[in-house]
């Protein structure tokens, strides 16, 4: 509500004259609403919830002190501010009057001139208030919308980075650059996160998610990451734990480990040489109840240490010291400033002890609840201390040790190519059968006629038809598979809305891949019968990119190879698929623009901005930018340009695709002797081969099928070929009927 916009004020009293006497002196500038007593106000104030109440003290039955009180404990009428009307003057009524939420005092007999300040300065503060609370709504959308957008090319820049560095075959000099390039992201990513985390705390919307969680996970997890920090420092990172540490406490476990990495991160930051030492400790709350206890953890660094200036202000936002002298330090200054937020939203402490030049010490002290679990013990505490717990551990997400899972189908759901592209590239060591769609419309499509796939992965986002109105159509259609959403929004409370909406579980972008690896055992892989896993775990599962004889990249003129290589060099398979389709594609699109018709450049555009779309992707420089020009001039309507240029144009890229089916042939086999169709027998045995799982049968009967080429199979065999190396197994079975005709679909 504006200044400029009547407020609404409900006078309570139960003498008529004063109601009409207020009404007199506030109706010109408020609109306003009379109550006569008790009950009358409460159920006015709920239904009308007026800006502001006049609230007469002494009413029979139910008094003002009674009302005001009902009216506070209502989560709908609470914020209301109430001022009170009465002609009781001692300070006793006035202090239990304002100890139970009153804004203001009018005394009896009131003065129409005080009545209309009062009531002015109240209404003013309530615009304020509300003005005040818009901007930092409107700053939260702003800071939760960035934060998607930004995330949205994070999780490309980070998932084809992860992607890339799976490929053993990669340089040194290239595999060093790429995790340049993904621990910069991942940087950006920290801070990204410490801004919307930043913004929560400001609005008050940071809530803690408390759980039982295991102490030596949390010690182990903390160690193994910031171990990384150390990198070519002269640094001993040492660890003590209490043997007296319950195995098992209940609180924010992903708040208590964001404190610890703050802390650590500032701690390697700022020590060149020396030491790091990471503390965990418990103590008895002797003045709370038996189950509660308070985790000390401790962070000291024989570092830079701080002047006791620079330990008042290091909770500040944005605050570095050492900036000015040393500009190398990566960070914004938030991560202590959000450490003090959330050890206060736990009502804990933390205590800051430095000396310039020696180092610093961060002492925490976190109240928990006690599980009741057994403690450590000496041996396990140890084990910790020596680094121990998990001695084989894999730092890098690039390393994860991916579980096949041939068995399962996947359908993922973006609007953004680059999206699709990283999803589908992290699903393809899982070799699951993967279809794309890019819109939520599409996603209803494939299950409206008749798809099923072990998981969906729905984008949140997306234009015209977005996740949540995507999945909601779907599950009206009586569809129950699992349904995951892709989202950048990571604003608190998110899980609950896809719950709510018909999801099952949620993954964030940029895409994690421990959280990917989770959804996928907990919707694929637990769900198959034993003896399925036990074929698969037993050498069954197809073999990996890695394991199949290298073949050597075609050198293809008018590609540029090296950004070829660079872009599919992980996946061979792929880029010759693509190959593929630009030379069976772009062979129809010519064919369909060697006349140029003047009145027809509107469909020659659109014709050769394909091409030069397509042209682009496979790095064919020359005829992307030839497509290009023509496509330019086709637009501005430049006939005699498109004319005089379209034929040397037709040349480059007929001869483009030629030399694509040409490098392609010679990476395959010999010219195949022509059959009619492919041999019945051969098909039952791939068929049965595909109701099994049994890869290796599999490839044997395709290999015999492959052993032809085929008059009148109408695209079958190639359209079995495609499905077999996407693993689409269950697809291929249910697809035709040998004894009556060929059935397929994508």
């Amino acid at each position: 509500m504006s200044e400029d916009v009547k407020g609404s004020i409900l006078v309570v009293d139960d003498e008529s004259s004063n109601i009409i006497a207020l009404t007199k002196t506030l109706s010109p500038e408020y609109t306003v609403r009379a109550a006569i007593n008790g009950r009358d106000a409460i159920n006015t104030a709920n239904k009308h919830l007026p800006d502001l109440i006049l609230l007469d003290v002494v009413m029979p039955e139910m008094d003002g002190y009674a009302v005001i009180a009902e009216l506070k404990n209502s989560d709908k009428t609470k914020d209301i501010p109430v001022i009170f009307l009465t002609a009781m003057t001692n300070q006793e009524n006035e202090e239990r009057g304002l100890k139970l939420g009153a804004a203001d005092y009018i005394y009896k007999p009131f003065s129409p001139a005080i009545v209309r300040i009062r009531v002015h300065n109240q209404i003013r503060i309530i615009n304020q208030m509300r003005a005040i609370t818009a901007a930092n709504r409107a700053k939260s959308d702003f800071i939760a919308n960035m934060s998607h957008e930004i995330r949205t090319p994070m999780n490309a820049i980070l998932g084809v980075t992860e992607i890339m560095m799976r490929d053993a075959a990669t340089p040194q000099n290239i595999s060093d650059n790429l995790n340049r390039i993904y621990n910069a992201g991942a940087l950006l990513l920290n801070i990204i996160n410490d801004i919307l985390d930043l913004s929560k705390i400001e609005a008050g919307k940071l809530e803690l998610v408390c759980a039982d969680y295991e102490t030596a996970s949390l010690i182990n997890d903390t160690v193994t990451l910031n171990m990384m920090r150390v990198e070519s420092k002269e640094i001993e990172f040492k660890l003590s734990v209490d043997e007296n540490l319950p195995q098992m406490l209940f609180g924010d476990e992903v708040r208590i480990r964001q404190i610890l990495n703050n802390l650590l991160s500032n701690a390697f930051k700022y020590t060149e040489k020396g030491e790091v030492k990471l503390s965990f400790a418990v103590s008895a709350d002797n003045e709370a109840n038996a189950g509660d206890l308070t985790l000390i953890i401790s962070v000291s660094d024989t570092g830079l240490g701080m002047t006791e200036e620079q330990v008042s202000r290091m909770f500040d936002q944005y605050s570095r010291f050492y900036y000015n002298a040393d500009r190398v330090k990566e960070g914004t200054g938030l991560g202590l400033s959000i450490t003090r937020n959330l050890v206060g939203l736990m009502n804990g402490e933390i205590v800051v002890e430095s000396e310039p030049g020696k180092g610093s010490v961060f002492t925490v002290r976190l109240p928990q609840e006690n599980t009741g679990a057994d403690i450590l013990g000496r041996d396990l505490a140890e084990q910790l201390q020596d680094f121990r717990i998990k001695e084989a551990k894999e730092i890098s997400k690039a390393n994860f040790v991916y579980e096949p899972m041939p068995y399962g189908n996947v359908l993922i759901v973006d609007d953004v190519e680059s999206n699709l592209f990283v999803a589908k590239g992290l699903l393809l060591p899982y070799e699951l059968s993967i279809d794309t769609v890019t819109s939520g419309s599409d996603a209803v499509d494939r299950i409206r006629n008749g798809n099923v796939y072990d998981i969906v992965f729905m984008d949140h986002r997306m234009s015209k038809m977005d996740g949540i109105e995507a999945t909601a159509i779907i599950r009206g259609l009586g569809y129950t598979n699992p349904i995951v959403a892709l989202t950048a929004n990571t604003v608190k409370g998110q899980q609950e809305i896809f719950l709510e909406k018909g999801f099952d579980d949620f993954i964030s972008k940029p895409i994690d891949t421990r959280q990917l690896n989770t959804v996928l055992k907990k919707f694929i892989r637990d769900k198959q019968p034993q003896d399925v896993l036990e074929r698969v775990r037993n050498g069954k599962a197809k073999t990996s990119s890695s394991d199949r004889p290298a073949r050597q990249t075609p050198d293809i003129p008018g590609l540029d190879m090296d950004k070829v290589i660079a872009r599919f060099g992980f996946s061979e398979d792929i880029f010759t698929n693509v190959l593929q389709s630009y030379a069976k594609s772009t062979r129809l699109l010519l064919d369909a623009i060697r006349e140029v018709q003047k009145d027809d450049l509107g469909k020659y555009a659109a014709i050769v901005h394909g091409i030069r779309g397509s042209s682009y992707g496979i790095f064919a420089q020359r005829a992307g930018s030839e497509a290009e020009a023509l496509e330019n001039a086709a637009i501005a309507g430049n006939y005699d340009f498109v004319n005089a240029n379209n034929q040397k144009f037709l040349d480059i890229v007929f001869r483009l695709v030629t030399d694509i089916e040409d490098a392609l042939a010679k990476n395959g086999q010999d010219r195949k002797i022509i059959r009619d169709k492919p041999d019945e027998s051969l098909l039952t045995r791939l068929k049965d081969a595909c109701d099994r799982y049994d890869i290796d049968e599999m490839d044997a009967a395709m290999a015999e099928i492959e052993r032809y080429e085929y008059a009148s199979d109408d695209g079958f065999v190639a359209w079995l070929r495609e499905k077999l190396d996407q693993g689409k197994y269950r697809l291929i079975s249910e697809a035709f009927d040998i004894t009556k005709k060929y059935k397929f679909r994508d």
